[in-house]
């Protein structure tokens, strides 16, 4: 990375960092509060620091474009090569395409040639070669939940389940997580749909979702919406206990 480079990188996230409001809800204060600091460790040229910080705030807030840019300019510095491709892919892939933060992490993949072929919105369907039959819908996400008294984590390899509600429905579909969480079913017919992590035994996650003709749907999945927190079939663990 070129000094120049290196300066746009980091003044990005001075500038995000310096936008916060000054008065903020209270539920919210901790994660840009860890930011605005994640922010200022790097421009301080304190990467080590930067990189905690950073990776601390995202335990709170996994799907916050900026924390992940801001992680991906730490790894650059630090030679972490790996994790910065890793995080800049994230922020092309599910940051707004209008964002700063997305045309500074695709030009740094660009020059790292780590973005062989364009990465395109998750709106568009068809990414990466999957073809999306006419009014069909996709549905994608990432998935990270903590153990009791643990940080948030990737959930790799984890199985996804939608199942059908309509008896009318035929179809169900099935895939694993890849290595860091992320999910895609990428050519679902419209309806509503049970999405869980098991067929048996107690799930993370049992979240209804309701797909339109065309849609192309995400969904982060996440200890706020886990079954702890939210169950969308109460009825079915009511049946378990039976």
């Amino acid at each position: 990375m070129t000094r120049h480079q290196s300066y746009v990188l980091i003044g990005l996230l001075v500038l995000l960092a310096g936008c916060q409001a000054p008065s903020r809800p209270a539920q919210s204060s901790a994660v840009e509060d860890g930011a605005v600091l994640a922010a200022q460790a790097l421009a301080g040229g304190r990467y080590p620091e930067a990189l905690v910080l950073y990776r601390q705030a995202l335990d709170d807030a996994p799907g916050k474009v900026a924390l992940h840019y801001g992680l991906g300019v730490a790894s650059s510095h630090l030679d972490r090569r790996d994790d910065a491709v890793r995080e800049f892919r994230w922020v092309v892939r599910y940051g707004p395409q209008t964002a700063p933060e997305v045309a500074a992490a695709r030009q740094w993949l660009i020059r790292a040639g780590a973005l062989p072929s364009p990465i395109l919105p998750t709106s568009a369907p068809g990414r990466s070669g999957e073809e999306r039959q006419a009014g069909n819908a996709s549905l994608e996400g990432r998935a990270v939940f903590a153990e009791a008294g643990q940080a948030p984590k990737p959930m790799a390899r984890l199985q996804l389940f939608l199942v059908p509600e309509n008896q009318d429905l035929k179809e169900r579909y099935h895939l694993r997580t890849d290595e860091e969480g992320n999910f895609k079913f990428p050519d679902v017919v419209p309806g509503s749909y049970k999405l869980i992590d098991r067929v048996a035994g107690e799930p993370l996650w049992r979240l209804r979702v309701e797909l339109k003709a065309s849609e192309a749907r995400v969904l982060e999945l996440t200890p706020a919406n886990g079954l702890a927190m939210r169950d969308d079939f109460p009825e079915l663990q009511a049946q378990a206990q039976k």
